[in-house]
Parts: structure tokens; sequence; C-alpha cells
């Protein structure tokens, strides 16, 4: 192989490193390693035997100096069909479809036609505000803690309140936030520079049948954008037919 190919290889291999690699995982305990991880894990685990649910609920959305405000409808069933609806003064305004293959946009006031991006799980920022993607608006919506799959927990050294997760070849890592009853304060979803993309925080939980749901959250984007959810009204494991998660002939 001549020496500029070596060259080339070396660099895409360091480059592809670079932009894999998080900060260096710090030395800890490893009998404290093994609490955080029990403790992740259960976070996790919250509500995993609910599969579908239907509820309404508020949504006030802050992105600078505009404030707007919604009512919300939805229907969804794990792990990716979600059909939920915004609305304004009884009107509908937008309405998010997703079959497990498709998402679909729909504007029921002009602002754009029916749009279906390209990625099965696409980031709701651009369309909606709310600064998740779509599998983690769906964890929510079933009163789950979208805490992804992870390698590796460990407590912040100091700082028994804050466990840091990280699955390995990803450049992201999360962070939970605990009361000191162990209960979640706040989930934050961290780029390689410990900087928050976005981080969602927990107000309040109320008990639904055997389930402790989260009823009252805000969700903060990097960019400062905030959707504080309300949930009003909560049925969980309710049937939910699959035409709810399909678009009509005419679009709705």
């Amino acid at each position: 192989m001549k020496p500029v190919h070596i060259l080339f290889l070396t660099a895409l291999v360091c480059a592809v490193c670079l932009t894999g690699c998080a900060k260096p995982r710090p030395e800890t305990d490893p009998v404290l390693d093994k609490t955080a991880w029990q403790s992740a894990a259960a976070i996790r685990n919250m509500n995993q035997d609910i599969r579908t649910s239907k509820g309404t609920g508020r949504v006030r959305l802050e992105s600078g100096n505009s404030i707007q405000t919604f009512q919300i409808a939805w229907a969804a069933q794990a792990p990716n069909k979600v059909r939920m609806t915004f609305t304004a003064s009884g009107h509908p305004v937008e309405t998010i479809v997703a079959d497990g293959s498709r998402v679909t946009f729909l504007s029921h006031t002009g602002r754009h036609k029916p749009y279906s991006p390209a990625s099965e799980n696409p980031d709701l920022e651009p369309y909606t505000q709310v600064p998740v993607r779509l599998s983690d608006l769906i964890s929510l919506l079933l009163g789950r803690i979208p805490v992804q799959s992870f390698d590796d927990a460990w407590f912040l050294p100091n700082d028994p309140f804050r466990i840091r997760l990280r699955k390995k070849f990803s450049s992201l890592s999360q962070e939970l936030v605990l009361q000191p009853d162990d209960t979640l304060n706040t989930l934050r979803l961290l780029d390689r520079e410990d900087t928050a993309r976005w981080e969602i925080h927990y107000h309040a939980f109320d008990r639904i049948k055997k389930n402790m749901v989260p009823v009252h959250m805000t969700i903060t984007s990097g960019s400062l954008q905030k959707a504080q959810v309300r949930i009003t009204r909560f049925w969980p494991n309710i049937p939910v037919k699959e035409s709810v998660f399909q678009l009509t002939p005419g679009g709705s």
C-alpha cells in the first residue's frame, strides 16, 4: 500500500474515533457503580407494562418571546405508533401520525402540506417545537421515562444524586438527577462535550391504577426552547384500533 493511502486511512480512523468518543470515564467505586446501575435500570423499567395509552393534556411552548398554548389528545402504542393532535381554541392545528414505519405531519391550518420525513424517528423540534425525537415522545405518552439503553452507569464524583449513563461506541450520554428519596428529578441527553441537547424536568407524578405516571414535566432544548406538558387524563393499556394510526384517503 502506498504511503499516501496509509496516511489517508490513518486520518480516517482518527476522525471516526474522535467523532465517536466521549470524555474519559472517571475512576469510581465499583460498589457505587452497581447501585447507580440498579437505580438507572429501575427508572428505565418504569411503566414498561404500559403498552398502549390514550390521554389528554396541555402544552405550553416557549421560544424566545413567543408563547403558545395548545390542548393535546393522543393514542399511543409501544414501541413506535402514535396519533397526537394539537388544538387551539377548540380547533385542530397539527397532527402527528406514526404507523410504525412512516411518520406524517399534518397541518390543519395550511401552514404546510402533509410531510413525511425519511427517518422513522425524526426530531420533532422543527415541526412541533417539542425538542425530542418521536421515540422519546411516545415513551412520555406511555408514562415511561425515555432512558436509552446503556452499558455503563456511575455516580458523578462527590455527587450521590447524579448518575451518568453511557453506551459503547456512542458519543452521547444521559444523566439522571435524583431526589433524596431516589425518585427522578431531571433526565438529560448530553453530547460528547457534556452539553445538554435536551433535558426533561419532572415536576409531578400521579398514581393511576398501579402505575406512577409523570403528569407534569418541562422539556428544554439546547437552544432553550421549552415545552411544558401537563397530562390531564390518562388511560393506560386501553384497546386502540390499528386504524387510529392510519391516514384516511383524505389525509386525516
